[in-house]
């Protein structure tokens, strides 16, 4: 098998963290990646003693051969390399990801807040990271069909494209381009400027859909695409359409409202998790305009 890029992987023997071992486990066997699997020892533990400290060490490698253990035994065969790591959770994954073309977590983090900060990792490093950050929901057992991607006109959105475009044609599925708006009230309109608003809006999302296809189209001919838009939040938009997909794939346009490193809509989208979920960023991979395969150029092999 050609190894053909990499994936980090960060595990720390809870569910949510095992379940991201199986879908990273089975993505690197079907791409022929090389899949790192990442333990961080938090920065609390240099406080205690020097033998406590040894304890924390061992039981860390422990754990990490232990979880590639498992994923060897999954998906034989793979290209397997197992690292520890210690620092600030997060911010360690984030500077790894600057080494791999995918970096990937779990998460139990669920439930509806519109616009708000709820407490959840993934949602650090979906703002922090290099590369892009897959994030897998612990309630991710089945198998959904099609890519949705989220356009929205901009720079990042356009990259949002050409990465889902890439990974349509890589797993031989279909692509949904999704554009979701809503339309402004303001006092005192008339039912007539209201029409004239919504037909410019509308008009303008044919446009921003029409110019992803022709995007989508130049990465994956052979992909079949699908164009939706609708009249409804990005995000409730984006967490309905994911609830039967396989994959959806969002652009981080940077800070929001409230200061978090990620945009309202991958806010929301992040925490209402219903399918894995790729982040993708405006600098992410650093390559070329136009090559945006999942992962690109090579890397050396351990096998376990």
């Amino acid at each position: 098998m050609t190894v053909t890029g990499a994936i980090a992987v960060g595990v720390d023997g809870t569910e949510p963290s095992r379940v991201a071992l199986r879908w990273s486990a089975r993505r690197a066997a079907k791409t022929g990646a090389e899949l790192s699997v990442l333990h961080v020892v938090d920065d609390t533990w240099a406080v205690i003693g020097v033998r406590m400290a040894d304890d924390v060490r061992a039981d860390a490698q422990d754990l990490v051969e232990h979880e590639a253990s498992y994923a060897f035994t999954l998906v034989p065969g793979i290209h397997l390399q197992t690292r520890v790591l210690h620092g600030d959770v997060m911010t360690v994954l984030a500077q790894a990801s600057r080494d791999v073309d995918l970096i990937v977590v779990g998460t139990h983090k669920t439930g509806f807040v519109s616009g708000q900060i709820f407490g959840s990792r993934s949602l650090v490093l979906a703002g922090t990271a290099h590369a892009p950050v897959a994030i897998i929901p612990q309630t991710s057992r089945r198998e959904g069909r099609g890519i949705v991607v989220w356009v929205d006109g901009s720079a990042v959105g356009r990259q949002a494209v050409r990465f889902a475009a890439e990974e349509a044609r890589r797993a031989g599925d279909s692509l949904t381009l999704l554009c979701a708006y809503t339309v402004p009230t303001y006092p005192g309109e008339t039912d007539d400027v209201r029409a004239r608003t919504k037909r410019r809006i509308g008009e303008r999302s044919v446009a921003i859909v029409s110019e992803a296809a022709a995007l989508a189209a130049s990465v994956a001919p052979a992909v079949e695409l699908r164009r939706r838009m609708i009249e409804r939040p990005a995000a409730e938009a984006l967490v309905a359409a994911s609830s039967s997909a396989s994959l959806v794939v969002v652009g981080n346009s940077g800070r929001n409202e409230g200061g978090m490193m990620v945009d309202s809509v991958t806010h929301d989208v992040l925490i209402n998790l219903a399918a894995p979920t790729v982040v993708v960023h405006e600098d992410d991979h650093r390559r070329r305009p136009g090559d945006f395969s999942l992962y690109p150029g090579t890397a050396h092999s351990e096998m376990m």
